[in-house]
C-alpha cells in the first residue's frame, strides 16, 4: 500500500527534508516499500518556484531523478499567482502532475497522497492549492491528505491573511484530512526547550518528528508477518475523520528518555489546549494515540489508568462511544536514542479559534479592498474571497455544533 509524498513550496521542501531524513532511519519503513521504493529512492516530487531550497535539500535525500521541479521566478507571497500561475512558467503544474502520475504507476497498490505545504507563501499556498484540486479531480479515489503550516498570527507577510484563507477554502472542498501545524505552537514549545533563540531548523525537525510519530509503521496495524503495509496515514483518516465536514487534526507529540508512560503522558497532556479565547470550553470528536518504544508492551497497560486522564484533558464528546484509538510500536526510530514517544492526533476544537481569527483580519482587509489589485493582477476576482468566506464560515459553524453536542 503505498503512499506518494509532493513537497510544494519553501516551506513544505524545508519539512520535508526534515521529514525524509527520519524516516531514512526506520528500517521497516525500507522493507516495506510504503514510502520507497524497492530501489531505495523516495516516493516523493518536490515542487518549488525557485531552485534554492531544491538544490539545497536534493543533496541529503535520496530523490528519484526529474522529481525535482522549479521555476526561475517566485511568486511574490501571492495566492492568486500561486493558483493561477505565470504565463511563463505555466510548466511547473503540468510537470508536478506528470511526475505524480509516473510515481503512482511505480506504485504495486497506490492508497493515496500527502502533500506538504504552508498556507502563506505563494507557491504553497497558491500551487498547493491548485495541485490539491487536480488530484482530487484526477484521482478522485485515492485519499488525499494536507500537511498544512500556519504562519504566525504576529505577522509574517501583509497577505498573509488572504492566503491562509483562500487556501483553507481549497483544502476543505478537495482533502480529507488536513493536518494544521501553527508556527505559534512550534514556536511557544520551542522556546522552553531551546537555549538562545529558535531556529527553522528547530522548527523544521520538531514538526518533521510529530509527523513521523504519526506515519512511521506500528505494531498495531502490522501484520503477524511482520511487514508493514504502510496503512498508518490512512487509518489516520479513517479514526480521526468519519465525517467529511470534520477533517481539521491537531497534533501533539512528546519524545523522552528515562520517563514513565505515565510521566511522558502527563507531560504531553499540559500542552493541550481545553478553552477557547472566550472561555469555553472545547471538545474533540476523536483521537488516534501513538506510543513509540514500547519494547516491553507496557503501554496497552497503561493505557488502562491513562485513559480517563487523556478523555478529560481533550474533552472527548458524549455522542462518540469510542473516542480514543491506541497504536503501539516496539521502536521509536525519529526519536533520540532509547528514548519513548506518544504522538496524539485530534479532531478538536482548536482550529475554530484560528479559522474564527482568520476570517476577521481577512475580512477587515477585504471590507477595505486592502491589497486586492494584487490579487486581481494575476486572475482571482471577488468570486474567489466570496467563495472562501462562506466556506470558512461553514466550517466554523459545523466545528462548534459539533464540539458543543
Amino acid at each position: 500500500m503505498s503512499t506518494v509524498f509532493l513537497h510544494v513550496g519553501q516551506c513544505g521542501n524545508q519539512v520535508g527534508h526534515a521529514f525524509w531524513k527520519k524516516v531514512d532511519k526506520d528500517n521497516s519503513v525500507k522493507e516495506s516499500h510504503s514510502f520507497v521504493h524497492p530501489d531505495d529512492k523516495q516516493r516523493s516530487i518536490h515542487v518549488d518556484s525557485e531552485p534554492k531550497v531544491l538544490q539545497k535539500i536534493s543533496k541529503g535525500l535520496k530523490i528519484r531523478e526529474g522529481n525535482l521541479i522549479c521555476g526561475k521566478q517566485g511568486r511574490g507571497t501571492n495566492w492568486a499567482l500561486g493558483y493561477y500561475g505565470s504565463q511563463r512558467e505555466q510548466h511547473i503544474l503540468e510537470d508536478s502532475l506528470d511526475k505524480v502520475r509516473k510515481e503512482i504507476e511505480k506504485c504495486d497498490a497506490y492508497s493515496g497522497c500527502i502533500m506538504m505545504h504552508s498556507l502563506s507563501g505563494g507557491t504553497g499556498s497558491g500551487l498547493g492549492s491548485r495541485l490539491c484540486e487536480e488530484m482530487r479531480d484526477q484521482y478522485p479515489l485515492a485519499h488525499l491528505m494536507s500537511c498544512a503550516f500556519a504562519p504566525c498570527m504576529s505577522g509574517e507577510s501583509p497577505l498573509q491573511h488572504y492566503n491562509s484563507l483562500l487556501t483553507l477554502s481549497k483544502l476543505q472542498r478537495n482533502s480529507d484530512c488536513v493536518i494544521l501545524t501553527h508556527n505559534d505552537d512550534i514556536l511557544y514549545n520551542l522556546e522552553k526547550k531551546v537555549k538562545g533563540s529558535v531556529s527553522f531548523d528547530n522548527m523544521n525537525n520538531s514538526i518533521a518528528a510529530s509527523l513521523c510519530g504519526l506515519f512511521l509503521p506500528t505494531d498495531s496495524l502490522t501484520p503477524t508477518r511482520g511487514v508493514s503495509i504502510g496503512m498508518e496515514p490512512w487509518e489516520v483518516i479513517r479514526a480521526t475523520c468519519p465525517v467529511p465536514g470534520y477533517k481539521f487534526l491537531h497534533i501533539n507529540h512528546l519524545s523522552r528518555s528515562k520517563l514513565s508512560w505515565e510521566a511522558l503522558m502527563s507531560q504531553l497532556l499540559l500542552g493541550v489546549r481545553r478553552y477557547n479565547t472566550q472561555g469555553g470550553t472545547l471538545g474533540s470528536l476523536s483521537n488516534v494515540v501513538v506510543a513509540r518504544g514500547d519494547s516491553g508492551n507496557t503501554f496497552l497497560y497503561a493505557m488502562k489508568t491513562l485513559e480517563k486522564k487523556v478523555k478529560g484533558a481533550y474533552n472527548c464528546v458524549s455522542w462518540n462511544p469510542f473516542p480514543l484509538d491506541v497504536w503501539t510500536a516496539a521502536a521509536n526510530p525519529a526519536g533520540p536514542k532509547e528514548s519513548s514517544s506518544i504522538t496524539i492526533a485530534s479532531n478538536h476544537g482548536t482550529v475554530v479559534d484560528y479559522l474564527e481569527t482568520l476570517v476577521q483580519r481577512s475580512k477587515v482587509m477585504y471590507d477595505a479592498t486592502a491589497y486586492i489589485h494584487w490579487y486581481k493582477r494575476h486572475g482571482s476576482g471577488h468570486e474567489d474571497f466570496e467563495e472562501a468566506f462562506e466556506t470558512i464560515h461553514e466550517l466554523t459553524d459545523l466545528n462548534c455544533k459539533a464540539n458543543n453536542n
